[in-house]
């Protein structure tokens, strides 16, 4: 993979969590999983940008669970929909 390649990943990257951490997200996804739901799993973006050190998928999965009672389904139709592989390596995908 050549520097330019590499930079485009990045900057794709830092793209995605912008539009992840925005206000068109949360409109986007709050009629259907609600602005908690969404908060959290920004809160959980921020974190692991901010510390530099991916934040593991079972980890927020077991937060929206057992802190916050969702259920696993609909945290994996979330994921699913939102397509949770594109915010790697910020979410370690375990």
């Amino acid at each position: 993979m050549s520097d330019f390649e590499s930079e485009v990943e990045i900057h794709e990257f830092l793209e995605q969590v912008d539009y992840a951490l925005s206000s068109k997200f949360t409109d986007k996804w709050r009629h259907r999983f609600s602005t908690n739901f969404i908060l959290i799993f920004q809160e959980y973006l921020l974190k692991a940008m901010k510390n530099r050190k991916p934040v593991k998928r079972s980890t927020i999965v077991s937060t929206y669970t057992k802190k916050h009672r969702y259920s696993e389904r609909e945290v994996n139709e979330f994921f699913r929909e939102i397509d949770i592989s594109l915010y790697c390596p910020a979410i370690k995908l375990d």
